[in-house]
């Protein structure tokens, strides 16, 4: 016991620290209900397929490519970590079924053969998601690659993240279908989401995209849609998926809740920027940061208003005017702190089912799967992909992520005299090796 208390002592166990940053917002208006550190940098990890599917959508706008058209994954696609669908290099698939399982199983894999076959490259395509990503306002944001595996300077912000997830919701409203799957069914096998336990519990809800790697913790974008209203919520830097599918619940009724009577909001799009904004947190965030221990969750999400009003059933009705009237007590919602205690069976484990009932929601659907095969329309469009990137964009960054030398692209006017310029020539496509030159791989650690 001795040497254990020694051993605890010089190495405690790692603190537990607060979520980074959130926001929750009607689509609509753009009124922010709350927020907190809005504009801090952070890592998004997967969320950062929301612009890869942004991209996509656009494409398909523009006449380059349809849903029907052939998606190749190349060897350095195939190469990508977990999470991935797992297709062999060569293998094909529609552009609808890539972006089933890149949204909703969060495929790396995939997520790159998408943007090789839309951007010619991947950095071709990181290219386009900067130059949207601008557009959209996001000052706060640079992308590296499609999928949000780690790199140093492939960064966004929950203000950022809002507008993207607006913008998406916006633009392209048909395409909403694609963030309510709890999973994709593929032959026998059966890719579950991240947000399924978001989406079986949280009425109305719409769903978006999840994220995880290491040094951002577990974030999460998600909406849900009742009365025709729309509420989006964004969530970065939990310390668990549990923590993460808590919060975005909780702030989700807050948004429905209104934030308070009469009470006035400020504008996504007009939102005061700080003068100074924290910056990214340091590697290891994971590590540093412990999950919160099952009482604090119980203590901070099931006791909370938003979610006793989400157990209700009341269709999206300010809680303080719920309980005025008497509909809080006629519709059994608990008042007291007693929804806290962690529930147990009749052998004293942990009811898990309980728990989930009151810190995200009661369940209230089924799965909503979705099917997919590998089947091409011979008839089906081929992609116009995008010319290679120029010599002065920031695709040069995918580089520096993964520590690799890119050759240098010169100006037709710059080859040697030996050899003329052909300006007949089509763009040279770089395409990244599979390993670093000391033989590493150059995939990291995969979002989750």
């Amino acid at each position: 016991m001795a040497l254990l208390a020694l051993a605890l002592s010089l190495f405690p166990r790692p603190a537990h620290a607060e979520i980074a940053a959130w926001m929750v917002f009607e689509a609509g208006s753009g009124e922010v209900i709350d927020q907190h550190e809005a504009f801090r940098r952070w890592y998004p990890a997967s969320l950062t397929k929301l612009m890869t599917a942004y991209v996509a959508f656009s494409a398909i706008k523009q006449g380059r490519i349809t849903l029907k058209s052939p998606v190749m994954v190349s060897a350095h696609a195939a190469a990508q970590p977990p999470s991935k669908m797992g297709l062999k290099a060569g293998s094909t698939l529609s552009l609808d079924a890539a972006l089933k399982v890149m949204l909703v199983k969060s495929a790396n894999d995939i997520s790159v053969a998408v943007a090789e076959t839309i951007g010619g490259s991947q950095a071709g395509f990181a290219d386009v998601m900067n130059k949207t990503a601008r557009e959209l306002g996001m000052r706060d944001t640079h992308f590296v690659n499609p999928h949000g595996l780690p790199a140093s300077n492939h960064y966004s912000s929950v203000h950022d993240m809002a507008l993207l997830s607006r913008a998406l919701l916006r633009d392209f409203p048909q395409y909403k279908r694609l963030y309510g799957y709890t999973g994709v069914q593929y032959g026998k096998r059966l890719l579950r989401s991240a947000n399924r336990e978001y989406l079986r519990r949280v009425r109305g809800a719409n769903g978006l995209k999840t994220g995880y790697v290491c040094n951002s913790g577990y974030n999460v974008a998600v909406s849900a849609t009742r009365g025709g209203r729309t509420m989006v919520a964004i969530v970065f830097g939990a310390a668990s998926g549990l923590e993460r599918a808590a919060k975005a619940s909780a702030l989700i009724e807050k948004g429905f809740d209104g934030g308070g009577l009469f009470k006035s909001h400020p504008k996504l799009d007009s939102l005061k920027r700080p003068s100074s904004v924290k910056g990214l947190p340091r590697d290891g965030y994971c590590r540093r940061n412990a999950k919160p221990k099952l009482e604090k969750l119980m203590a901070d999400y099931a006791g909370s208003a938003p979610m006793r009003a989400a157990n209700s059933g009341l269709p999206g009705v300010r809680t303080a005017f719920a309980r005025e009237s008497g509909r809080t007590r006629a519709a059994g919602i608990a008042t007291s702190r007693a929804d806290t205690k962690i529930p147990r069976t009749r052998d004293k484990k942990v009811d898990w089912g309980v728990v989930m009932d009151r810190l995200i929601g009661a369940q209230r659907r089924s799965d909503n799967l979705v099917r997919i095969t590998l089947a091409i329309d011979p008839n089906a469009k081929r992609a116009v992909p995008l010319s290679a990137p120029s010599a002065d964009d920031a695709s040069k960054n995918v580089a520096d992520a993964f520590g690799i030398v890119m050759p240098p692209r010169g100006k037709p006017d710059s080859r040697p005299a030996t050899q003329p310029a052909d300006t007949s020539a089509v763009p040279v496509i770089v395409t990244l090796p599979m390993r670093a030159s000391d033989g590493t791989p150059t995939p990291r650690p995969a979002p989750r």
